[in-house]
């Protein structure tokens, strides 16, 4: 069978390779049909100008009228006669254009002349005179025209010439003997046979003439009434003609007057009938005779193509078709040897070895159960895939009794892209590992666990005792998950948020049920994360409310729908009003003032605090500009707001457009925003640092690194978290902190800020440990900005 297939594999080859290598043929041959028929009409372009411009000669009045010695030409004639020599001597190199009379007889002697008669005029004389009084004139030293030197020596008439002209006006005569015997405008051409002649066209540049090879061709000239005077005749060079051809492998032929432009050169590979030069070389890969239209009565001028085998053979298509055959051939051949040799040995391994078989055969099985398995399992996990999970949901749901249920639980990772960020995605993948772990060590045997995305797991559970179950499994998993996990040397610390739809209340098929628990864990999320909530019928209207929202969001900087709140900043020591802090409000058309809590979320997850966090910068520099000083503003910055590259340009521009100092301008950030980015977030600070703003961290002590980033950046102040102060009273360990926090700004030279001060044993307390300044409802509660004006005009209550 081997040797079979791979004779059947050398004939399939060499059919291929014979049909590729006719196609090979026929683009060869059709191309040398282009290129033949491109040469053809450039050739005939060059005898048709001769013809065009040989004809315009008989057609002028000067010519028609001239007298046998041409006596009657006069300067305007010649003028007119010579131009039209020169488009022809320059652009198809003809030697030498000639006028004859009717009786002309070059055997004949003129009694005028007492010599052999010679044309009307030899344009070749012309030149002759041209060149005299030009060199006449151009001398050192003008002297006078020696007539000698405007005639032609008599060695120069070249009488064989003339024998063909006659030749020529006798056939005119007899075919052409008046302008009636002419269709329209289309004046006859007669050729001759080459002869040697001589190039007068060399004589313009050097003053020699050179022989040449060439013909002669003739139209008829006529008279007034109509009936022939004589003919005009131009010689063109076989030269000429030559260097028309792109090469040796095309002859110009008339057959008529055995003129064949250049024969002895072609290539010698071409077929010896080819010689006749009057049909097409069979023996050729491509031969064509080409008609050049003429209008020669006499006899048909056309163009002879042809090119040798071994130029196709050595065409790139040609070659590239042959050795990809010769390859095929290797190839198959190797191929064949290769599979005889891998029969021989598979056959004796086959033959020694008897039961290689079923340990083959047991090893299949085991890759196929693997392949099945990675089918329906998370490869990182081992947990089953979300195909698995929607099987086994249906399977589940059509064998549930009456009276059973099926919980179904959607589990969402908090905190966990900031692991992915911090600690790279190979620490983010064991992670997820310990959580598959925790996760099936809560559902135990009779629950199913499926990872069904990035973070986010799903339960099946099976409810045998009511409810409740569900609630108690969602309470175990958030609190083994909430544990500290070790993960390659890092402590990390994250939760989860839960929601719960139960079958058949919550919904009659998986989609629904999944459906109905996602937006039950929407819930848990929207309210702070860390917690389980169940599915209820009102929570799609809530999520539509928020999808709505969200949309009007991105509207509401365009439609100017927020306002800017500044709540006062207090020196600890003196109660001074030393600033304000900007608080946003959205002022909604439809659920009216809504605080930041509402949206300023949303906005981050949506993008649209980019153009809110913009427009809140703009405003608060603005109204900041209008107050006395040294009364300073504060402005928060969202993590969100750091993704963009011209975060700088865009607070230095606020700047500018509202002439407030950058010394009044303070921003402040939280953790987190040098938790999201730190290599670029610092670069950021330093660049608003150097524009001389003050940088604030906000909130701290409420993350697990905020010493760490005291030492990447230096910040100017340090706003302790209201969680601290307003334990401060009750708490020794919360006034141990607090004190802690104020040393430690002290010896960094930090201001630091109390937050959330809101009795006056608070403010008392904070003062006593170090606090610099103080902020809280104390001192008072975020206000209009219409509102400030009242504080500015009534110096004594600048203090509290």
């Amino acid at each position: 069978m081997i040797l079979v297939t791979g004779a059947a594999m050398l004939a399939a080859l060499h059919i291929d390779a014979q049909r590729n290598f006719a196609l090979a043929r026929q683009r060869y041959v059709e191309n040398s049909q282009a290129a033949a028929r491109a040469t053809a009409k450039t050739v005939e372009d060059a005898l048709r100008a001769v013809y065009e411009n040989v004809r315009t000669l008989s057609y002028l009045p000067s010519v028609r009228n001239l007298d046998r010695h041409g006596t009657n030409l006069g300067d305007e004639g010649r003028a007119t006669i010579q131009q039209i020599y020169n488009n022809l001597a320059n652009n198809v190199s003809i030697s030498e254009v000639y006028f004859l009379p009717l009786d002309f007889d070059p055997d004949g002697f003129d009694a005028v002349t007492g010599k052999l008669e010679e044309p009307i005029l030899q344009f070749d004389q012309l030149i002759v005179n041209a060149k005299a009084r030009s060199d006449a004139a151009g001398g050192a030293k003008r002297v006078k025209l020696d007539a000698s030197a405007l005639t032609r020596p008599p060695e120069e008439v070249e009488t064989y010439e003339y024998h063909e002209l006659a030749k020529q006006l006798a056939w005119l005569k007899a075919n052409y003997p008046n302008s009636s015997a002419i269709d329209g405008l289309d004046v006859p051409i007669i050729g001759t046979k080459e002869l040697i002649t001589c190039d007068n066209t060399d004589f313009i540049h050097t003053g020699n003439d050179a022989d040449r090879s060439g013909f002669i061709l003739s139209v008829p000239v006529y008279g007034g009434d109509g009936s022939l005077r004589g003919s005009v005749s131009a010689i063109m060079l076989t030269s000429a003609l030559r260097k028309l051809l792109p090469s040796s492998d095309y002859v110009i032929v008339n057959s008529g007057y055995g003129f064949e432009s250049d024969q002895h050169k072609m290539a010698t590979a071409l077929a010896a009938d080819s010689r006749a030069f009057t049909a097409a070389d069979p023996n050729l890969i491509y031969s064509e005779v080409l008609p050049l239209s003429l209008n020669d009565p006499r006899s048909a001028w056309r163009l002879w193509a042809g090119f040798p085998n071994s130029r196709f053979d050595s065409d790139t298509d040609t070659r590239s078709v042959r050795q990809f055959e010769l390859a095929g051939y290797a190839a198959v051949a190797v191929g064949t040897l290769l599979a005889l040799a891998c029969w021989y040995a598979i056959g004796r391994a086959m033959t020694m070895q008897v039961n290689a078989a079923e340990t083959l055969e047991r090893r299949v099985e085991e890759r196929t159960a693997q392949i099945q398995h990675l089918a329906t399992h998370d490869i990182l996990t081992g947990l089953p895939n979300r195909g698995l999970l929607a099987d086994t949901m249906d399977e589940a749901l059509r064998s549930l009794r009456e009276d059973e249920k099926l919980a179904v639980h959607c589990i969402d990772l908090d905190r966990f892209k900031p692991v992915n960020d911090t600690l790279g995605h190979p620490v983010g993948d064991e992670l997820l590992g310990a959580v598959a772990k925790r996760l099936k060590q809560q559902a135990g045997e009779t629950a199913m666990v499926a990872r069904v995305g990035g973070d986010e797991f799903v339960i099946l559970q099976l409810l045998l005792d009511g409810n409740d179950e569900a609630g108690v499994l969602a309470s175990r998993v958030i609190h083994a998950l909430s544990d500290e996990f070790s993960i390659q040397g890092h402590k990390v610390n994250i939760g989860s948020s839960i929601g719960i739809a139960v079958f058949p209340d919550d919904g009659q098929s998986s989609e629904a049920l999944i459906r109905n628990a996602d937006l039950a864990l929407y819930k848990a999320k929207m309210e702070g994360r860390g917690t389980a909530r169940s599915f209820e019928p009102g929570m799609d209207a809530k999520l539509q409310e928020r999808r709505q929202l969200e949309s009007e969001l991105a509207l509401g900087v365009t439609n100017d729908e927020f306002v800017l709140y500044y709540q006062p900043l207090h020196d600890a020591k003196t109660s001074t009003l030393t600033g304000f802090e900007a608080l946003v409000r959205w002022n909604h058309p439809r659920l009216g003032l809504l605080p930041p809590s509402e949206f300023i979320q949303m906005a981050e997850e949506t993008g649209a605090i980019d153009a809110l966090g913009e427009w809140i910068m703009q405003r608060a520099c603005s109204d900041a500009a209008k107050w006395p000083l040294p009364v300073k503003i504060a402005v928060n910055l969202s993590p969100a707001q750091f993704k963009q590259p011209g975060l700088s340009l865009q607070i230095a521009s606020a700047l500018a457009a509202s002439g407030l100092l950058p010394s009044r301008l303070e921003l402040e950030i939280t953790e987190s925003v040098l938790l999201a980015n730190n290599e670029n977030t610092v670069r950021t600070l330093h660049s608003l640092r150097d524009l001389g703003i003050s940088i604030a961290m906000d909130d701290f002590g409420t993350g697990y690194s905020s010493l760490s980033y005291l030492r990447s950046f230096p910040f100017n102040r340090i706003k302790i978290d209201r969680s601290f102060v307003s334990l401060m009273c009750e708490s020794s360990e919360s006034r141990a902190i607090v004190k802690a926090v104020a040393d430690l700004g002290t010896t960094l030279g930090m201001t630091t800020t109390a937050e959330g001060v809101e009795t006056e044993a608070q403010y008392r307390l904070v003062r006593e440990n170090g606090c610099t300044d103080v902020q809280g409802w104390f001192f008072g509660r975020p206000m209009p900005v219409s509102e400030l004006h009242a504080l500015f005009e009534q110096p004594e209550v600048l203090t509290a």
